[in-house]
């Protein structure tokens, strides 16, 4: 249904019409039906006509009165009107309002100049009539998003779950980065989500935003929709429901608070933006609902009770709290009729994935790490979005390595669940479907960039003579260079790095001297060697260095 405001003109017009015998606001649609190119014409009801009054109709979504002999004109055979060439026709689809004399009409009432009783009367009650026209075309428009304003527009997004954000909110910078190697326009619209780590804090765009062909980091304006304490730099890192395209999210500055509250348009491309990319009470609604609190989860309907859905979340622990908002999300997003059960929790498998790195030649150390970090942020990236229970893609996690540009080749050395292999290189696949998974340990090893091992050697006061520091550094170097050389081949088995044999080496079985080596991968993550038994497990193609040898003498007892 449309609905078109009568301005105090046409009413008028209707009344005097009437009054004076006449045809008042015959209706027609416009064009006519079965008419598709002009001429535009109306065969009127009581003809032969004697006199047109006004034709009035929409244009632009307005009330328009249109121009006789300029727009239209009655035809010779007086029933007829035809709409002119050059014309400014009313809207397609829109109905128009024709008022006439019908040369039968017998008025019994004639007197219709300005200030006679029957004029003046007509004058007054057109008016309220319009008044009344103009009510009900701003309760007609409080009812659409795109004409809604104030409380009306409230109550309609309302509709959708969607609540304008009141001032004293908090308010700051997201900045979403581009995927590394990917080209085209992409799409950031108003509304989009962006959460704390943890999901209890949860912000949403407030324009929308696009980065264009090229350009790799666009930043937007994000509210929080609670009543939260501002955060810090570097809170809101993660998108509930991700974009194609999108590596990163964060916000480079703390938030703060806003006075404002949100304007009717950003409120309008918000609720409209929800709407276009939203389900509601459906298996995919459901599925998203469980996605935003960062986990995946089987969501599948029972076929041997109908009208009731179990959800399996794929989690290694499911603490009271994460649990409580799992079971609300799916509360908001559940069909209505419809049974949720929430079945236990199944930790999903980890899968163990070992990587070799060609990088290109002549780089320095902090090139090598950056080179390293991008890798593990991509390979990190790619299972976290990988559908629950998909094989992985051999073939785009070579990709996405060979996209970090130090990185010259790359060879997946083993990919393992438990002690079972699960890289299938003939179908170019991780042959990990049919079970959720996640990433488990991710061994990068680069030759240009080797394992760092520190030594720190103790021994008694007044020992003579003291520990050699020179000919210990040149022991361990040697005996790493040996391992380095055992394990270049990666096919000779696990190469081990023994904390008793290095022991051996810098006391030579008879001096007092007590050894701690600490292991420092790439990734951070530190292994202590510091006891008989202790040893360390070179990946395939790990080499290790010498980072240094520090002596540390121990006071005498006493």
């Amino acid at each position: 249904m449309s609905f078109r405001r009568h301005p105090f003109p046409e009413v008028l017009d209707n009344l005097l019409s009437q009054i004076a015998g006449g045809v008042a606001g015959e209706e027609h649609p416009f064009p006519s039906p079965g008419t598709v190119a002009a001429p535009f014409r109306h065969g009127l009801q009581r003809p032969p006509v004697a006199e047109l009054v006004s034709v009035y109709g929409s244009r632009d979504a307005q009330p328009r009165l249109f121009r006789r002999d300029k727009d239209y004109k009655l035809l010779p055979d007086q029933q007829t009107v035809e709409w002119l060439e050059g014309a400014e026709l009313p809207d397609p689809g829109t109905l128009i309002s024709i008022s006439y004399f019908p040369a039968s009409a017998q008025p019994v009432l004639t007197d219709l100049q300005t200030g006679s009783v029957i004029r003046t009367l007509s004058e007054s009650i057109g008016l309220e009539i319009a008044r009344l026209y103009a009510q009900l075309e701003a309760v007609y428009q409080a009812g659409f998003v795109d004409t809604a304003t104030g409380s009306s527009l409230d109550n309609v997004v309302a509709l959708l779950g969607v609540e304008r954000v009141e001032g004293g909110r908090a308010q700051g910078e997201v900045e979403f980065r581009r995927v590394e190697g990917t080209r085209g326009a992409i799409s950031i619209p108003a509304g989009t989500r962006v959460m704390t780590a943890d999901g209890n804090v949860e912000y949403a765009t407030v324009t929308s935003v696009s980065l264009s062909d090229g350009q790799s980091v666009i930043r937007a304006i994000a509210r929080d929709l609670e009543a939260n304490d501002p955060l810090p730099a570097d809170a809101l890192t993660v998108l509930p429901v991700p974009i194609a395209g999108i590596a990163t999210v964060t916000n480079p500055a703390p938030t703060a608070i806003a006075t404002e509250s949100e304007t009717d348009e950003d409120l309008r491309e918000r609720a409209k933006n929800f709407l276009h990319g939203s389900e509601r009470a459906t298996l995919g609604a459901l599925r998203q609902a469980v996605a935003r609190q960062q986990i995946t989860a089987d969501v599948e309907e029972d076929p041997a009770r109908p009208g009731t859905v179990k959800i399996t979340p794929h989690a290694e622990a499911m603490p009271p709290e994460l649990q409580e908002r799992l079971l609300r999300a799916i509360e908001d997003a559940r069909p209505a009729g419809v049974r949720v059960e929430l079945v236990g929790f199944q930790p999903p498998a980890k899968v163990d994935l070992e990587l070799r790195l060609t990088t290109k030649k002549g780089l320095t150390e902090p090139d090598l790490l950056a080179a390293q970090r991008a890798v593990r942020e991509k390979v990190e990236d790619y299972f976290r979005k990988l559908p629950a229970k998909d094989p992985g893609s051999v073939n785009q996690i070579v990709g996405l390595v060979l996209s970090v540009p130090q990185v010259d080749n790359v060879r997946i050395v083993s990919a393992t669940v438990g002690n079972a292999s699960v890289l299938d290189l003939a179908n170019g696949q991780l042959a990990i479907g049919g079970t959720p998974t996640v990433l488990g340990e991710l061994y990068i090893a680069d030759p240009n960039l080797p394992t760092r091992v520190s030594a720190v050697v103790t021994f008694p006061q007044g020992t003579v003579p003291p520990p050699d520091q020179v000919r210990i550094g040149a022991d361990l170097a040697n005996a790493f260079a040996d391992l380095n050389r055992q394990n270049e081949q990666g096919t000779g088995g696990t190469i081990v790095l023994s904390y008793d044999d290095l022991l051996q080496l810098v006391t030579g079985g008879t001096r007092p001297f007590k050894l701690r080596l600490a292991v420092t991968l790439q990734s951070g993550v530190t292994q202590i060697l510091e006891k008989a038994g202790d040893q360390y497990d070179l990946t395939a193609f790990e080499r290790l260095g010498l980072a240094g040898v520090d002596l540390q003498e121990e006071p005498a007892d006493g």
